[in-house]
């Protein structure tokens, strides 16, 4: 690529490709790349390997959509709203077939395939039936220097990371605020990246502040200006999550039949009309006030 990366959210096809394992950011109710899951979804993408330590609102709507042939987890949830309905459903009922590893693993699998080693060695998960029922991703090994027993986690290289960040210049160097989670870890295992941001800046901006810089640019294919890219999970400090949303979302996806319609009033519009159906520059303004009034026990 040249120096300037920045596309645009239709532009995620040319990196995202059928089939591929596809690693998502964020955690918890926080920091995921739902600009680029809506655009997955509009897309058409199917039959993607999902990759998530701590998955939420962003697998749910890619297993409600169709768009899963298999997940890698270590936990999905959407918190206090509840149990993640599509993404219940499918492990219960679908049979949509799932590895379900630890999230210790997951990262050390990650940090594997960052520095493109085929494993890395760790003290757990002794005594678990995981390293039984899950033999492609734990292996005991004993330490060739001190004959300790250990636990090889393997390496994990995901053909695609998707992340949202606070900002980024145009060649790339990308910028985060509060937690990153897991997002630095899957950027350097992964064979492309693509990253959405709350705004592009200069290059000067981003020098102004080179300790926020948490991915170079060098591990970027692709920057996306997408403002609000995160609704309706936190962006922080930008923004809370949309609680509001959040449980119309879990009223819709109540049954697949009714998660229908949810894909079709919300999902296949263009994201600008997802904003505007979502509350636009009022409920934008909204959840930013909230994100500024916080105040941390």
């Amino acid at each position: 690529m040249t120096s300037d990366k920045v596309g645009k959210l239709s532009d995620i096809t040319k990196i995202i490709k059928n089939g591929d394992k596809v690693a998502i950011g964020g955690a918890w109710l926080g920091n995921h790349p739902m600009a680029i899951i809506r655009e997955i979804i509009r897309s058409k993408i199917k039959d993607l390997t999902a990759i998530t330590v701590v998955g939420s609102i962003d697998v749910d709507l890619l297993i409600g959509a169709g768009c899963l042939k298999r997940l890698m987890f270590s936990f999905v949830s959407m918190e206090a709203f509840g149990l993640a309905p599509n993404f219940r459903r499918a492990i219960e009922k679908e049979g949509l077939p799932y590895d379900e590893i630890t999230g210790l693993a997951v990262i050390i699998g990650l940090e594997a395939g960052g520095r493109n080693v085929p494993f890395l060695p760790y003290r757990g998960p002794f005594g678990s039936d995981l390293i039984k029922y899950r033999p492609a991703f734990y292996k005991n090994i004993k330490c060739p220097f001190t004959g300790e027993e250990l636990i090889a986690a393997a390496a994990i290289v995901p053909d695609v990371a998707i992340i949202h960040a606070v900002r980024a210049d145009k060649t790339g160097s990308i910028q985060m605020e509060g937690t990153t989670g897991t997002d630095v870890e899957m950027m350097r295992a992964a064979k492309k990246r693509i990253v959405s941001v709350e705004e592009i800046v200069s290059s000067e901006e981003i020098w102004k502040h080179p300790e926020k810089t948490k991915v170079p640019k060098f591990q970027v294919d692709m920057v996306i200006e997408a403002p609000l890219g995160a609704h309706p999970t936190a962006c922080a400090p930008h923004y809370v999550f949309d609680a509001w949303h959040i449980m119309k979302y879990m009223e819709y996806a109540a049954s697949a039949e009714t998660f229908k319609k949810y894909i079709e009033d919300y999902v296949m519009k263009p994201e600008w009309e997802y904003l505007e159906a979502i509350g636009g520059m009022k409920q934008a303004a909204i959840l930013r006030r909230l994100a500024r009034e916080v105040k941390f026990l």
